[in-house]
């Protein structure tokens, strides 16, 4: 899946450990998709600022948490291009 749009926010985030980077990306003006950027995938993101736009291939990852039982849908980051026009 291709997702295309200006970045409107980068957040760092360590969650126990886990380090990643979220993207807010705006695909249009009413929607938002927030996408995570971990491990190598997060040096990418270097010389990507608010308001760029790029094009990123995501993977849709499903997980059910073993402490609480609620289901999460994650866009997590294959591959990123910004796109110079």
């Amino acid at each position: 899946m291709t997702i295309t749009g200006n970045i409107e926010n980068i957040e760092y985030r360590n969650t126990a450990g886990h380090e990643k980077k979220v993207v807010t990306i705006v695909p249009d003006h009413r929607q938002r998709a927030f996408v995570e950027f971990r491990g190598r995938k997060m040096d990418e993101l270097h010389g990507l600022k608010e308001n760029d736009e790029i094009q990123v291939n995501v993977m849709l990852e499903g997980k059910i948490s073993k402490n609480s039982g609620i289901q999460y849908n994650n866009l997590v980051a294959q591959e990123i291009r910004a796109i110079v026009r």
